[in-house]
């Protein structure tokens, strides 16, 4: 269940999360609560996907998964960022400095999702090795105890606001029954969908959910997170200077292209639906199609690149990263459908 629960992480961290950078989350009072209010909402659709025996092993792991995001954000976040910045960002005879100090918060933000991914594979071989129920429930019981000792603040918020509390938890329940509704009808019409020898990933001999959950994973991967990615690495070559970084209050995904270039969230709307697009071209083998969906994004700013040279290389920079960042999710469906 590692694809579900690095999904239930995902859309926890990325999507629920107000400003989920490793700065930013320290700055967060509510980063915690909202991680678990996603693999709450995460969990609702995944039990409705998933065998009935298989009940027990995701809650085990969706418990797991919000008192691992405790820890490390108690006993393992600032540790990291202060031993990074101690020993290369501000030691000046450290070969890595330049590089850090351009990239720091890639830098960081990947080794902190390294061991996210490392302590999802620790769930999934605690339940592959101890399958039995009697230890599956006492690893809820005793997660969901130190989840209450170290969240007392949350308990209290909990207890002040049960109406936003009820509320809350009715608009999850109701999302993700449309959700699931649309996420079972995606799977039935994977039964019966045959590809065609025109496509690069065979979905015969494949189970429709395994082709279903995978997919899923790769698009939220295509979106947010991506976006987010591709504003870290190029914001320092922004050709009007901006140095916001994701840590800045003032900071919005939306803010992934110039507001003055066009509409609020159009540069993100963009950029998500031009992944996804050169996705299905790498999917369906129609490589043209990828060059044609490039000409329309260049030909949308060819003011801007003709008139601003450094707004070209700024724009260059973003499409590749677009197209290399899709490319690896690409192999990462391939490598998934092997397995």
């Amino acid at each position: 269940m590692i694809i579900e629960a690095l999904i239930a992480h995902i859309v926890g961290y990325f999507y629920f999360t107000r400003y989920p950078t490793f700065l930013a989350n320290s700055r967060n009072s509510d980063g915690h609560s909202q991680y678990a209010w996603g693999i709450f909402f995460t969990s609702l659709v995944i039990f409705g996907l998933i065998e009935p025996d298989r009940y027990l092993a995701w809650l085990s792991i969706s418990v797991g998964l919000v008192l691992g995001h405790a820890l490390f954000r108690k006993y393992i976040m600032h540790p990291i960022d202060l031993f990074l910045s101690s020993t290369i960002q501000y030691n000046t005879t450290h070969a890595l400095q330049t590089f850090y100090k351009n990239n720091g918060q890639i830098v960081a933000f990947l080794l902190h999702q390294m061991l996210f991914v490392f302590w999802i594979s620790l769930l999934d071989q605690f339940l592959f090795n101890w399958t039995q129920p009697l230890t599956q429930v006492f690893f809820v019981i005793i997660s969901t105890g130190l989840l209450l000792l170290k969240s007392t603040t949350s308990v209290t918020w909990i207890k002040d606001n049960k109406r936003r509390v009820f509320q809350t938890i009715t608009s999850y329940v109701v999302l993700s029954a449309l959700l699931l509704f649309i996420s079972q009808l995606k799977i039935s019409i994977l039964s019966v969908v045959d590809t065609g020898p025109g496509t690069l990933i065979s979905l015969q001999n494949r189970l429709p959910y395994e082709t279903f959950i995978h997919s899923a994973f790769i698009l939220i991967l295509l979106m947010r997170p991506a976006n987010l990615i591709i504003r870290t690495l190029s914001v320092q070559y922004d050709p009007k200077g901006n140095e916001r970084k994701l840590t800045d209050s003032s900071y919005r995904q939306e803010d992934t292209i110039r507001q003055e270039s066009g509409f609020k969230g159009a540069g993100a709307m963009i950029g998500n639906l031009e992944r996804i697009l050169i996705f299905l071209s790498f999917l369906y083998g129609s490589l043209l199609s990828v060059v044609a969906i490039l000409s329309i994004k260049a030909f949308a700013r060819y003011k801007l690149i003709a008139d601003d040279p450094y707004f070209s290389e700024y724009f260059v920079i973003g499409t590749m990263l677009s197209v290399l960042i899709t490319f690896l999710s690409y192999i990462g469906l391939v490598a998934l459908t092997l397995m």
